[in-house]
């Protein structure tokens, strides 16, 4: 069943009795690791006395106990928003990550040198030296929802598999609107930008690749990533010709073992090269509808720089929010979760990141 949540009435008093539970503690930490199929052995007869007062909790709810519902819609959200909060660490990589209270407001700054790096002076003289200036600036963010339809009796048998099947289904797909919210950011920041290493073009090509990496070093060390689709490309780029011709083309030893290894080239020229997990979105269908669509765009190889000021933004308020109520599209009780995320991109830093682009696969999802 598809939620999409326009049509959503939320229960005060459930939502109300949740927020007052306390979820740090050691029996919600063992209930995280039986539904993750994690090692408990660590916590001895805690565990069973856990996964009894789970059952009883169940049973109370399922009879229509208000306290106990909102004491599991508490726990299942706790369990959901750790790792979720654990996987956007990935976004540290594509550009700089900032996190600020509910009530805040994202504000980031951009630098801007000025006067003199470095030349000869006379030993008395005076001389202009270098500093700098920044101003700042504020971003907008929207939400990213998702969520699950309630049904306690999961809890009540003790069915942790299930309970962690739908938990996982919410982080990977609030995680990939996140990073294709990011990605898109991105993608459009660096292409319209003024000053710009971006290309795009039918298929990854040596030529394109080679171009977006040579002027990347300059800033410094690069990272290559992006979706199988297009770090595949990369091994008929990394071979070397055997004729005059060019035709015949052959792969170093190294290469040749990496491939063996993982399936992918994992180095080019120098620079790691990283896939980018991309999911199939199970409640949408490719463009042909013979198969699922994935969440990301298949056709971005990115060339981004570690260490340095990066031209995006990645802003997050206040955490994952959580609320029980009534889906009045298909009339179940169900949670809804919302990530509140912004991006901004800033045009003097936009030579840092590059992009190769493979028109060959859509952008827009």
């Amino acid at each position: 069943m598809n939620l999409n949540f326009d049509k959503f009435q939320a229960d005060v008093e459930l939502n109300s009795l949740a927020s007052q539970v306390n979820t740090k503690t050691e029996g919600v930490e063992i209930f995280s690791a039986m539904c993750a199929g994690k090692d408990t052995s660590k916590f001895g007869n805690k565990v069973d006395k856990v996964n009894a007062y789970m059952k009883n909790k169940g049973a109370q709810a399922v009879a229509g106990d208000t306290k106990a519902q909102a004491e599991l819609n508490a726990i299942r959200t706790e369990i959901i928003q750790a790792p979720l909060l654990k996987r956007l660490n990935i976004f540290d990589f594509m550009g700089n990550k900032i996190t600020v209270g509910y009530d805040e407001v994202v504000k980031y700054k951009v630098y801007n040198l000025e006067g003199k790096m470095s030349g000869e002076q006379a030993v008395n003289g005076s001389f202009p030296f270098a500093s700098y200036t920044y101003s700042t600036r504020t971003m907008d963010t929207g939400n990213i929802t998702g969520g699950v339809l309630v049904d306690y009796r999961e809890f009540q048998t003790g069915n942790t598999d299930a309970i962690q099947v739908m938990n996982e289904q919410v982080i990977t797909d609030m995680l990939n609107k996140v990073f294709y919210k990011v990605q898109n950011a991105l993608y459009n920041g660096v292409k319209n930008a003024p000053i710009k290493n971006f290309s795009e073009a039918a298929g990854i090509t040596k030529a394109a690749v080679d171009k977006a990496l040579k002027i990347a070093r300059r800033y410094g060390t690069v990272n290559i990533s992006g979706d199988y689709s297009v770090v595949s490309q990369l091994e008929d780029l990394a071979g070397f010709k055997t004729d005059v011709a060019g035709t015949g083309l052959r792969f170093s030893e190294a290469v040749m073992e990496e491939i063996r290894k993982t399936g992918l080239l994992k180095t080019y020229r120098g620079s790691n090269v990283v896939e980018i997990p991309n999911s199939f979105n199970v409640t949408k269908l490719n463009a042909d509808g013979d198969f699922y669509d994935t969440y990301l765009p298949e056709g971005l190889l990115y060339f981004l720089i570690s260490g340095e000021l990066s031209p995006l933004q990645i802003g997050f308020k206040g955490g994952l929010q959580s609320m029980t109520g009534l889906d009045l599209n298909t009339r179940t009780q169900a949670t809804r979760y919302d990530l509140e995320v912004g991006t901004a991109f800033i045009d003097e830093y936009a030579p840092h990141a590059g992009i190769v682009s493979d028109s060959n696969y859509a952008v827009e999802k």
